[in-house]
């Protein structure tokens, strides 16, 4: 009996492995950038882990009781390994292309029926040490329930906080730093989709200076914004279960993030008051001791399990179970379902963030605001026709709602006393990454069209206007976008002896 609870409590940890396995990292992952305690979304995969393994053990106990349970118990050595095989691609460390995961499981199976009719003892064999090795599964249970058991109990760092700003002259300077995450040059303003209007965009470039040959800096944003801040080379990071966030440095050396290094903190050493809203990085855990007031948000639905922050326990429990069994017997849906899942969350965010972001600029009298928005980043969560959130948009949906948006922060900003003296940079932390997003759930038609059957152009956006400006400038040499970390170096510099903040120079 303990043999066969065993076996089902493997078979159930190893089957819903691609679900929780971030939760269970030493290190931590995406999913410790979240502003509040993952204890629902943990309690619901043990949940969903007790679920598989309770009927894995009762269809086995019915099975066993049938006279055909011979034929039956081959027929389970034949297909559970490639089961549990196709359910976790996704976590191999490598790639493994469809023909030779095809090609795999039909060895197996062919191997077991060519044991059964011509080598039977060997066969025996083989399934008692499958036997074992089912129980021995238990082993791992017994751990990842450990380490979930252990994720309940994590609590994230701050998710606000504000110190006092006195209000400033009109004439002090300021500095906002907006960075529309996945804000690509080409589909913005280069190749432009006809049906795509962006009149802010258009009106800002009119009145500023725009690089019109950024080369990136990181392919993902985990890695541009520390790049950004530090003005060192970032190629991995991590952000842990003890609140700790560790960069390597160039593919050299890994050391935890200083904020007093960064951007922020120079600011700080020069009496430069500073405003952050933010996505997805932890941004008020990490700058807390260098940051004069902040807010971030991550609603998002979690990286490799279909759970999210904002859904109840009992659909974090149920979703990913007909996730499951979708995947395997009506593909279609599961994809379709796992887009609209992923929208659900990235909608959340937008919405959340946007509202922080505008609130900011209305109230804030900090000299440095900080603004990282989480569109047109995908998944789809607009519909420029309707000009509401909705699930199934597109990539120029999102370029549509990132106008509109710097519209209303414009507004904000040319209202208030302290707009003459405002510098403005609008950049993105990288381009479209058309080929990361065209194999997964979301991708569009649209999105197929407008990115010409998924093309990848690499320049960001980078607008600079500077205080009065009302000409438009280019530059077409190749920049660097770790220039934007020089700019805003610069300028804090400039602010400790009062002289107004001259541009340094551009390019690489």
């Amino acid at each position: 009996m303990m043999k066969r609870l065993a076996q089902a409590w493997g078979f159930a940890s190893i089957l819903l492995l691609p679900d929780y396995i971030d939760l269970t990292s030493q290190a931590g992952d995406a999913r410790m950038r979240v502003p509040a305690p993952l204890t629902k979304v943990a309690l619901a995969h043990l949940a969903d882990m007790l679920i598989v393994g309770v009927a894995f053990a009762l269809m086995t106990a019915v099975l066993r009781r049938l006279k055909s349970w011979p034929v039956i118990r081959w027929v389970l050595v034949a297909l559970l390994p490639p089961l549990l095989f196709l359910r976790n691609l996704n976590v191999m460390p490598i790639d493994i292309p469809n023909w030779v995961v095809v090609a795999l499981n039909l060895a197996w199976m062919a191997i077991v029926a060519v044991l059964v009719w011509r080598f039977n003892r060997f066969a025996m064999k083989v399934r008692h040490a499958g036997s074992l090795i089912l129980t021995g599964f238990a082993v791992f249970a017994l751990v990842m329930t450990v380490q979930l058991v252990r994720e309940t109990m994590w609590r994230p760092g701050p998710q606000s906080y504000a110190h006092p700003i006195a209000a400033a002259p009109a004439n002090r300077p300021r500095l906002v730093w907006v960075l529309f995450d996945e804000l690509g040059y080409k589909q913005t303003f280069e190749a432009r989709d006809p049906s795509l209007s962006l009149p802010n965009f258009d009106q800002l470039r009119s009145e500023s200076m725009i690089y019109t040959d950024v080369t990136p800096i990181a392919y993902r944003t985990t890695r541009a914004v520390p790049t950004l801040m530090l003005g060192r080379a970032v190629t991995d990071v991590e952000y842990t279960n003890s609140n700790r966030y560790l960069v390597q440095i160039e593919d050299n050396h890994w050391e935890e993030f200083d904020p007093e290094r960064s951007l922020i903190g120079l600011a700080k050493q020069h009496g430069v008051t500073t405003s952050i809203i933010g996505w997805y990085i932890a941004y008020c855990p990490v700058f807390e001791k260098v940051a004069t007031e902040c807010y971030w948000s991550n609603d998002d639905a979690q990286d490799r399990g279909p759970t999210m922050l904002d859904a109840s326990f009992a659909e974090n429990v149920w979703f990913p179970l007909r996730m499951m069994v979708e995947q395997f017997v009506w593909p279609g849906k599961a994809w379709a379902d796992d887009a609209a899942w992923n929208e659900r969350g990235h909608i959340a965010s937008v919405e959340d963030v946007s509202r922080h972001a505008l609130d900011t600029l209305a109230t804030s009298q900090a000299d440095i605001v900080y603004l990282h928005i989480p569109a047109p980043h995908p998944p789809g969560f607009w519909d420029r026709r309707t000009g509401k959130f909705a699930i199934g948009g597109s990539y120029a949906d999102g370029l549509d709602y990132s106008d509109r948006l710097l519209g209303q922060m414009l507004g904000e900003l040319e209202k208030q006393p302290r707009w003459a003296s405002t510098t403005l940079i609008v950049q993105g932390d990288h381009s479209w990454r058309t080929a990361m997003w065209r194999p997964l759930p979301g991708w569009s038609a649209e999105d197929e069209r407008i990115s010409r059957g998924g093309e990848w152009d690499p320049r960001p956006v980078l607008i600079i206007h500077e205080p009065g400006q009302q000409d438009a400038k280019a530059l077409t040499a190749a920049t660097s976008l770790m220039y934007v970390h020089n700019f805003v170096a610069s300028w804090i510099g400039a602010q400790r002896s009062g002289i107004r903040s001259q541009s340094p120079d551009g390019g690489e």
